[in-house]
């Protein structure tokens, strides 16, 4: 990978998207987001992440290969 946008989140193994926009990030379990919410759905969740962030601990998903100019196909 030569630079950070070939390892970003949309190509990640671990990245499951909610719409256009975000995904959620499943590299870890949920973790506890408050108990502002009287709905029990909100108080654990997957970090909410844009489909070009990127972490540092990038899985390339599997299809998603890397070419030699270090694009995805």
């Amino acid at each position: 990978m030569n630079d950070h946008s070939d390892a970003c989140c949309v190509r990640c193994f671990y990245f499951r998207p909610s719409d256009a926009l975000t995904g959620l990030c499943h590299r870890y379990p949920p973790v506890f987001a408050g108990d502002s919410s009287p709905r029990e759905a909100h108080h654990w969740r997957h970090p909410v992440v844009g489909p070009h962030g990127w972490c540092g601990e990038h899985r390339l998903a599997p299809g998603a290969q890397m070419s030699s100019s270090g694009a995805t196909s």
